[in-house]
C-alpha cells in the first residue's frame, strides 16, 4: 500500500531541476493511482492530487518515489510555499490553465472576469512564477509570465509589482529585469520608468533606493540599451565607452 509524509523545506531543493513543459492531458490511469494530500504554507491548507499527475513533476515524483519514506498519511507537506500559488499549480497538472483563465476574444488576449467583487492581482500570479520556478514547470512558470502583464496597472501599481518581485523571487528569476535582455523588454521598462520620472519622482527616488537590487539590475539593462543602439551603427560599448563588456 503506498504511504508518504514528506516535509519539504527551501533548503532541500536542488539547485538545478529538469524543466518540464506543459503536462499531457491526464489519461485513465491517472486517476487510478492514489491520492495524495498536499499541506501549503504555514496554515497547512489541504490540496489533493492523484499520484500519477504529481509525478509528472520530476522533484515530486523523486519525493513520492523516494524509498526512505514510510509512513502512512499519503501527505506532502510545503510549509513554505503560498497555499494559492499550490492550487493554481494543481489546476494547472491538471487541465494546463488556473483561475483566472486567458481567453481569446476578437484577435485579442485578456484575463476572465473574476467575481462580483474582486479584482485581478499580479501578486497572485508572482506567487505562483516562484513557485513554478522553484519546482521547474516551466509551462506553469510561462503561463503565469502572461498573466502578470495582461493585467493593467497605474504607475505606483507598477512600482508595487517591482518591489514585491524583488522581494519574493531569487536572483535567477525572469521576472528581474537583469535575466530578461530582449530589446522590447528593456525597451518598455525604460519607457515606464521615463513615464514615472516624470509623474513621480518621489515615489521612483524612494523606490530606487530602498531597492537596491533593482537599482543594480536597471544600470544592467541601461547598458544593454545602449549596446543595442551602438551596435545598430557597428559601434559596441567597448567603442563606445572605452570601457565595458557587450552583454550580448
Amino acid at each position: 500500500m503506498y504511504s508518504r509524509n514528506v516535509n519539504i523545506p527551501r533548503g532541500n531543493i536542488p539547485a538545478q531541476l529538469p524543466s518540464i513543459g506543459p503536462p499531457s492531458p491526464p489519461n485513465a490511469t491517472f486517476f487510478e493511482s492514489p491520492m495524495i494530500t498536499l499541506l501549503a504554507g504555514p496554515t497547512k491548507r489541504r490540496f489533493w492530487a492523484h499520484k500519477d499527475i504529481l509525478c509528472t513533476v520530476p522533484f515530486f515524483r523523486s519525493c513520492l518515489e523516494a524509498s526512505f519514506l514510510d509512513t502512512h498519511t499519503n501527505i506532502i507537506e510545503l510549509p513554505e510555499d503560498d497555499p494559492d500559488a499550490v492550487g493554481a499549480m494543481v489546476s494547472f497538472l491538471y487541465s494546463e490553465e488556473y483561475f483566472p483563465r486567458v481567453m481569446r476574444t476578437h484577435g485579442t488576449r485578456a484575463l476572465e472576469v473574476p467575481p462580483a467583487g474582486q479584482q485581478h492581482s499580479r501578486s497572485v500570479h508572482i506567487h505562483i512564477h516562484v513557485l513554478a520556478e522553484k519546482y521547474a514547470i516551466t509551462g506553469l512558470r510561462d503561463l503565469s509570465f502572461r498573466k502578470i502583464f495582461l493585467i493593467d496597472s497605474s504607475d505606483l501599481d507598477f512600482l508595487h509589482f517591482l518591489r514585491e518581485v524583488y522581494t519574493v523571487t531569487p536572483p535567477t528569476s525572469k521576472l528581474r529585469y537583469a535575466n530578461r535582455m530582449e530589446e522590447y523588454w528593456v525597451l518598455g521598462l525604460h519607457e515606464r520608468l521615463k513615464e514615472m520620472r516624470a509623474q513621480h519622482p518621489q515615489e521612483l527616488n524612494h523606490f530606487l533606493m530602498a531597492c537596491p537590487e533593482f537599482t543594480q539590475d536597471l544600470v544592467w539593462s541601461l547598458s544593454y540599451a545602449v549596446d543595442c543602439a551602438l551596435g545598430a551603427t557597428g559601434v559596441t560599448v567597448e567603442q563606445g565607452w572605452g570601457t565595458g563588456n557587450r552583454l550580448t
